[in-house]
């Protein structure tokens, strides 16, 4: 049996706040810079850096194999859900237009997506399609620096959790996640260590 451990981070605090940000590729803040420095200045025994092309979570990753020497990979499954028509704008804004789409939205996002966005089940499947060729890839310990959507999609899966059950998963800026996958065969069994936290177990 092997078992490969995926430390999720969710990338710091960004230079916009209240809006969709989806794919909006906006930066991190000076806060958000520091949180991230914070989070990855703790050596782990990491064997690669994955991380969404969104500068969000590639700049501190550039930075973390600056630092460390591991190589890095760039991978579009991670990054965030597209909110389509809303990303970008003020979330206050897209509420004024559209109160029951949004409502709608949170309450239930598998059965009824944001205006123009990615479907909740396209979204999980490429999540989970990225992540099935890590378990394929004979890894043991890889960083996943990505966002809270593509985070609450593998946690989801691995509770067995209905996308409408996301929303309860509190994920903090820089914070970390770790899953454990033990597979043998054609078998998979996850397992969830800890969520949301500032540090790492050892």
């Amino acid at each position: 049996m092997r078992t490969l451990t995926l430390d999720l981070l969710r990338h710091g605090e960004t230079t916009a706040s209240g809006i969709y940000q989806g794919r909006t590729d906006v930066p991190l803040s000076e806060k958000g810079s520091q949180q991230m420095r914070q989070a990855l200045s703790k050596g782990v025994s990491w064997q690669r850096i994955l991380c969404s092309p969104l500068q969000r979570c590639r700049c501190p990753a550039e930075d973390a194999i600056g630092r460390s020497g591991l190589a890095l990979q760039s991978e579009d499954w991670l990054q965030e859900y597209d909110f389509g028509d809303w990303d970008g704008r003020a979330l206050a804004d897209v509420y004024n237009e559209q109160p029951e789409q949004v409502d709608a939205f949170w309450r239930d996002p598998q059965t009824n997506p944001a205006s123009g966005g990615e479907r909740i089940d396209d979204f999980s499947k490429r999540v989970l399609i990225g992540r099935d060729r890590l378990l394929d890839a004979g890894d043991s310990h890889l960083l996943l620096v990505t966002h809270g959507g593509v985070i609450r999609a593998l946690i989801g899966d691995c509770l067995g959790m209905k996308p409408a059950q996301w929303s309860r998963l509190k994920l903090d800026h820089a914070h970390f996640t770790r899953l454990n996958y033990y597979t043998d065969r054609d078998q998979v069994w996850p397992e969830l260590v800890c969520c949301n936290t500032a540090t790492l177990p050892d």
